[in-house]
């Protein structure tokens, strides 16, 4: 099983910090303030995925062994917080802090970074200029609770919404407009095209959800028929999920073909957006991994983060 993960590990290097406290060196940084029954998850989860014993890791951690701990970590925390409660379902409440959510009136587009990382600094100006690309980047890359998180998802101190819509985004292939015709490789995904073209939700999430990855089909329906936005529901009339999603549900268990892999699924299903959206890119090309990530755990084909600040909490 470790060969499996280690193909998997080393693509997602650069997003580690997402998961945990992005830190380095001794095993005790992440491990030091776990409870008795949380280590033992951790060495549970270490041994079965990786291969790892917790006992044996000592001085600087590998690049893989670092990634494998804090994610473990991570995984284990989730569940010792959740097992009191029932288990999340679709649509219920959201996990995006109060801070998120009041950036807009905290943060103006020409604030200051603050210095503390520069590539997350050169992305926090060309967000702060306006660079839809840029924000994304920024919220994905940030730390947990830093006003760089913060910054980014108010599309640069403006609003919680869409960056690519507020901002605006260059369409894939530069041509592309909602009446552009169908490619013509595929009768079904045409008919998915032409309903996208006309303003049906549905259809643009299914183009997604079921068109190979890359493809110009693919690339209509994440663009909502090339109108310059990930969430179509924000610009067009609601008329259904999906079909594809009746197979996806957020308590699903996760496929089992890669161990890494299946605790990104379990945080994207809890609602973790930067789970989701690693999910998504780094699973393999047209699987499941990758369409549970891209509907947000079986939710809803959106921009996570977004969708799931929007969702409302339930009724106690």
């Amino acid at each position: 099983m470790r060969r499996c993960v280690t193909f998997w590990v080393f693509p997602l290097i650069a997003a580690a910090c997402s998961y945990g406290t992005n830190t380095s060196g001794q095993v005790e940084q992440f491990t030091s303030d776990l409870s008795e029954e949380e280590r033992a998850c951790v060495e549970g989860r270490l041994l079965t995925g990786w291969d790892l014993n917790l006992a044996d890791l000592d001085g600087d951690l590998s690049p893989e062994e670092e990634i494998a701990v804090d994610t473990a970590t991570e995984l284990c925390r989730l569940t010792a917080n959740s097992s009191a409660a029932l288990p999340p379902t679709d649509n219920e409440n959201p996990q995006v802090s109060e801070e998120l959510l009041q950036a807009p009136a905290v943060f103006s587009p020409s604030d200051t970074p603050p210095g503390e990382d520069p590539l997350l600094d050169q992305y926090w100006l060309e967000c702060g200029l306006g660079k839809a690309k840029a924000c994304d980047d920024l919220f994905y890359s940030a730390p947990r609770g830093s006003r760089y998180e913060q910054f980014a998802f108010s599309c640069g101190g403006r609003r919680n919404m869409d960056c690519s819509l507020l901002l605006g985004i260059d369409q894939p292939d530069g041509d592309l407009n909602p009446l552009t015709p169908p490619p013509g490789d595929d009768e079904n995904l045409d008919r998915l095209w032409t309903r996208c073209s006309e303003g049906s939700t549905s259809a643009c999430g299914e183009l997604r959800l079921t068109a190979a990855s890359g493809s110009l089909y693919s690339q209509f329906g994440t663009s909502c028929g090339a109108r310059g936005t990930t969430y179509c529901t924000l610009i067009l009339e609601y008329d259904g999920e999906p079909p594809s999603l009746d197979d996806l549900n957020p308590t699903m268990d996760p496929p089992g073909q890669d161990e890494l892999l299946d605790q990104l699924w379990e945080l994207c299903g809890n609602q973790d957006a930067r789970a989701c959206k690693d999910l998504a890119k780094h699973g393999p090309a047209d699987s499941v991994y990758v369409k549970f990530g891209i509907s947000c755990g079986g939710r809803s084909v959106a921009p996570c983060a977004r969708l799931f600040a929007d969702l409302q909490p339930a009724n106690p």
